[in-house]
């Protein structure tokens, strides 16, 4: 089963912002890998804030991709992200 790594940029986002992504993804089984701890400000907007989620599932890289860009695209804000496939797990 191929496992999925998606690296998400949120870009001037607040900790709702993080929050909402955060349940976004996880309500898709994706299980975070590096995700910011307790330096997010509550309204403060940060230029960018970096995510790291996995997946893994038999899923074609299309899927992960839709997953990704509907969970990111719930915040509001502007997003760029990276998926890589590791074929070996």
């Amino acid at each position: 089963m191929p496992l999925f790594s998606a690296n998400i940029v949120l870009h001037y986002a607040n900790k709702q912002d993080f929050v909402l992504l955060d349940e976004a993804l996880r309500s898709n089984h994706f299980l975070p890998e590096n995700v910011p701890g307790g330096d997010l400000s509550e309204t403060a907007a940060r230029e960018s804030i970096t995510l790291q989620y996995l997946k893994k599932g038999n899923l074609a890289l299309l899927e992960v991709i839709e997953l990704v860009k509907n969970a990111a695209s719930k915040t509001g804000k502007k997003f760029s992200f990276t998926i890589l496939k590791n074929r070996n797990e």
